[in-house]
C-alpha cells in the first residue's frame, strides 16, 4: 500500500513538474484572439482604443499601450493581462463594471498561453485582399441618395446624410456650406443638438463596424469619433443637455457614450432585433428606441434601466419620435401604422398608454417627425407618400402626389411652415406645410 502511495505522489509531482507542462503544447493565440473579440475587443479595438491598448491581433497584443506591455511571455504572474483579468490589479480590472468576466477555463487557456511563450498564431491571418477590377466611367452622374434629414433652428441648416457624407445647407436657398466626411458606408441617421452647435452621424459597413462621429456646426470641424459596435448603426440621438450620444445599431444593443470625453458610459442590451429609431425625451432623462424586433422600449439614462416595453406592434418598428413636451412618443415601422403614446413622468411600465393606432400608409412608416410647436406631425413611407397629420389625435390634413423614389428623409423647417424631403434619388424638395405647393428643388 505504502508502495503505491509513493507511487502515485511522484506521478502527482511530474504532472506539475515544469517538464511535464512543457510536454503538453501550449495553446494556440488564435484561441486566445477569440476570446479577447468575445470579451474585450469592443473597447481595445483599432479605432478609439481604450489605453491605446488593441487586442485585435498577436502584434498589436504585444505592443501594448498606455499601461506598458501586457504580456510576460513564460510569466502569468507579473504579465499585467493577467493581473486585470484575473481581479488582482483593483485598479485595472478587464472586463471593467458590470460585464461578464472570463470564465476560469478562459483564463486557464490564456494562462497556459502566456506560461507556452505567448507566441504568435501558428497559421498567419491572410492579408485582406482587395478586388481588383477595371474602372469604368459611369455615363450618367451617379445618384448620391439621401438617407436622413435634421434641422436645426439656430443656425437655419439642415444636415442632408449622404453615402460617406453629410451636407449642412442653408434651409433657405439649399447651398451647402459644409461637407462633412469621415463615416464609412452610408450615413443611415443625422441629430442637431439642442442648442444647434453640434451634428452627429451614424453609419458604418454592414457586418463590419459601426460608427458615429461629432461635428462643429459653425465650421464643420470634426469634434469626435465613436466606435464599438460590431454592425452598421441606424439611429442616433444626442440628450438634450448635450451630455449623451446614443447610438443604435444592426448589432441589437444601443451605446450611450459621454460626448465629452467620447468615452462609452454603457450598452443598452434587450431588443432581438436591430435598433432603427432612436429619441431623447426633453428632460434627457427617457431613452426611447424602436427595433426589428417588434418593440417600442424605454429606458432610464442615468442607470440604463428598461423601463416598459410597448408590443403592440406587429411588424418590425423603423421610426420612434417625442413631441416636444415629452409627453407623447409616435412609432412607425412595417405595418403601416403610427402609434401614439401616452408617456407618464415616470415612464415606468404600467403608467403609460396607448392612445391611437393609425393606419396610416400603404407601406412601411419610414420616418416620423413631430413639427416643432408640437402640434404636427410628418410622416413617410415606402409606398412613395407622404403626409402630415394633427398630433393630437393622428387626422390627416394634408398630404403630398406619389415621390418619384422612395423618400426616407423628411424634416420641418423653421415656423414649421415648410418643410423638406429627401429622397433616394438623391433629389431634395421643400414644400408648403399648408397646401402641399413645391417649391424649387435643390441642387443634388
Amino acid at each position: 500500500m505504502q508502495t503505491v502511495l509513493f507511487f502515485n505522489l511522484l506521478v502527482l509531482a511530474f504532472v506539475l513538474s515544469p517538464l511535464a507542462r512543457a510536454a503538453t503544447p501550449a495553446p494556440d493565440f488564435s484561441m486566445v484572439q477569440a476570446l479577447f473579440k468575445k470579451h474585450c475587443v469592443e473597447c481595445h479595438a483599432t479605432s478609439d482604443a481604450e489605453n491605446n491598448l488593441v487586442l485585435e491581433n498577436h502584434a498589436s497584443l504585444m505592443k501594448g499601450g498606455d499601461g506598458g506591455v501586457p504580456v510576460v511571455p513564460g510569466d502569468t504572474a507579473n504579465s499585467l493581462l493577467m493581473k486585470s483579468l484575473e481581479g488582482r490589479d483593483k485598479v485595472k480590472v478587464m472586463p471593467p463594471g458590470k460585464r461578464k468576466k472570463f470564465e476560469p477555463s478562459e483564463l486557464a487557456l490564456v494562462s497556459a498561453w502566456i506560461n507556452g511563450g505567448a507566441k504568435p498564431p501558428a497559421i498567419a491571418t491572410e492579408p485582406v485582399r482587395e478586388l481588383v477590377t477595371p474602372k469604368i466611367e459611369p455615363r450618367v452622374t451617379p445618384r448620391k441618395s439621401i438617407q436622413a434629414i435634421a434641422f436645426t433652428a439656430h443656425s437655419n441648416v439642415i444636415a442632408v446624410a449622404r453615402y460617406r457624407e453629410v451636407e449642412l445647407r442653408d434651409a433657405d436657398t439649399g447651398v451647402v456650406r459644409h461637407t462633412l466626411t469621415g463615416i464609412r458606408g452610408n450615413v443611415n441617421a443625422v441629430a442637431f443638438s439642442a442648442d444647434g452647435q453640434w451634428i452627429a452621424a451614424a453609419g458604418g459597413e454592414p457586418g463590419l463596424q459601426g460608427q458615429a462621429a461629432i461635428w462643429r456646426v459653425s465650421d464643420g470641424k470634426l469634434e469626435r469619433r465613436f466606435a464599438g459596435h460590431f454592425d452598421a448603426l441606424y439611429s442616433v440621438a444626442i440628450s438634450p443637455d448635450g451630455k449623451v450620444l446614443a447610438t443604435g445599431s444592426y448589432d441589437q444593443k444601443i451605446k450611450l457614450w459621454d460626448t465629452n470625453t467620447g468615452a462609452e458610459v454603457r450598452t443598452l442590451t434587450g431588443h432581438n432585433g436591430a435598433v432603427y429609431g432612436l429619441a431623447f425625451r426633453p428632460d434627457s432623462k427617457v431613452l426611447a428606441s424602436a427595433s426589428g424586433d417588434r418593440t417600442v422600449k424605454l429606458w432610464e439614462v442615468t442607470s440604463g434601466r428598461r423601463l416598459d416595453t410597448f408590443s403592440q406592434p406587429t411588424k418590425e418598428q423603423y421610426t420612434i419620435a417625442f413631441s416636444p413636451d415629452g409627453r407623447r412618443l409616435v412609432a412607425g415601422g412595417v405595418d403601416n401604422r403610427i402609434r401614439l403614446y401616452a408617456v407618464s413622468a415616470s415612464a415606468v411600465e404600467g403608467t403609460n398608454q396607448l392612445l391611437e393606432s393609425k393606419f396610416a400608409h400603404e407601406g412601411a412608416v419610414l420616418r416620423i417627425t413631430f413639427a416643432s410647436d408640437g402640434l404636427t406631425l410628418l410622416s413617410t413611407a415606402e409606398d412613395r407618400t407622404v403626409k402630415w397629420w394633427d398630433a393630437a389625435k393622428l387626422i390627416e390634413r394634408g398630404h403630398l402626389d406619389p415621390q418619384p423614389d422612395l423618400a426616407p428623409a423628411v424634416a420641418f423647417l423653421a415656423g414649421n411652415a415648410r418643410f423638406v424631403v429627401g429622397r433616394l434619388d438623391g433629389t431634395l424638395q421643400f414644400f408648403d406645410a399648408n397646401t402641399g405647393r413645391p417649391e424649387k428643388v435643390a441642387a443634388r
